[in-house]
């Protein structure tokens, strides 16, 4: 069950003497925040911002908890979103003839969506959370927003996402070439 944990656009709109949201919630709120932009400063993908580089981040999204088994992304779905994962860990799968194949594990600072966005096809494979996660949404306009906003952002995701690609496009031709014995699968 996703549960949004922090919409830094709700935040900004909040007065501390808001009548339904308490002082006490809105200032466990900013210190979540603060805690994700710290988790994010040591994420590859984020490495050499500014120090407020993190929180704008996290401001053009929201962040979500989900439990172990929620799905996060559904193969077929259209690309409405991108995520970057915070904490926790991800199954990356698809099914087929009613079999489930896992394709791959993803973890904290890992990014999961975006090519499914940028080349506005539906999505390729499923994510489900492995175990209780936190992870920031991206809205798809957000994220091209975001792309267009900071070169830098935009070259690093693009490598990572290619990097991921291509190592994906190895993994299938090793396994084409020098398919694995019946005993090693």
């Amino acid at each position: 069950m996703k549960r949004v944990l922090l919409s830094m656009a709700f935040l900004r709109e909040q007065r501390p003497r808001s009548s339904h949201v308490s002082p006490r919630k809105l200032e466990w709120c900013f210190h979540m925040s603060e805690q994700y932009a710290e988790m994010m400063r040591t994420f590859p993908l984020f490495k050499g911002f500014t120090p407020q580089g993190p929180q704008t981040l996290l401001g053009y999204g929201e962040v979500k908890e989900y439990s172990k088994g929620d799905v996060l992304l559904k193969e077929g779905d259209s690309p409405t979103f991108v995520l970057v994962v915070l904490t926790g860990r991800m199954q990356i799968y698809i099914e087929r003839e009613g079999r489930e194949m896992v394709l791959n594990e993803a973890g904290p600072g890992t990014i999961l969506g975006e090519l499914a966005v940028l080349a506005c096809i539906p999505r390729s494979s499923s994510v489900r959370a492995s175990e209780k996660s936190a992870v920031l949404h991206w809205s798809a306009k957000a994220f091209r927003d975001l792309l267009l906003w900071d070169p830098f952002l935009s070259e690093r995701i693009l490598r990572e996402s290619l990097r991921n690609l291509i190592g994906k496009e190895k993994s299938l031709i090793d396994s084409l070439i020098c398919p694995a014995s019946p005993h090693e699968k």
